[in-house]
């Protein structure tokens, strides 16, 4: 009776301490896939044309490969003229555009011009 509750808790506490490891290994891997995505930022060029979009658990996907976006997401705010529009409401396909050393990224769908401001994105996102 004994050895069967002494075996029951070894394979109790060997499946607790494999599943920490195994959590703690895919935790490290998601970060240094967002840490090695390329980059959208300030000092970064962008010229794409965008045919699949999504946000799947927190990350930017443009075209099924994954962007290190920092505080970009499908509840960013994107300007159009006096109109505030959410980056998840712009169906694809699109071209994004933007320049180094400047903060706007522009998205152009037909004759519209939409732009995001990244750094006010970013802010925004860490509660600034």
């Amino acid at each position: 009776m004994v050895r069967n509750t002494i075996v029951k808790w070894a394979f109790i506490i060997s499946i607790v301490i494999l599943g920490i490891i195994f959590s703690f290994i895919m935790l490290k891997k998601d970060r240094q896939d967002y840490e090695n995505a390329p980059k959208i930022r300030f000092e970064n060029e962008l010229d794409l044309h965008v045919q699949k979009i999504s946000f799947e658990r927190n990350g930017l996907f443009l075209n099924e490969r994954r962007y290190n976006a920092g505080g970009i997401s499908g509840y960013s705010r994107v300007h159009l003229d006096d109109s505030i529009y959410k980056l998840r409401n712009i169906e694809p396909p699109f071209r994004l555009a933007k320049a180094k050393q400047t903060d706007t990224l522009n998205i152009i769908k037909g004759d519209k011009r939409f732009y995001m401001l990244v750094t006010e994105e970013i802010k925004w996102s860490r509660g600034e």
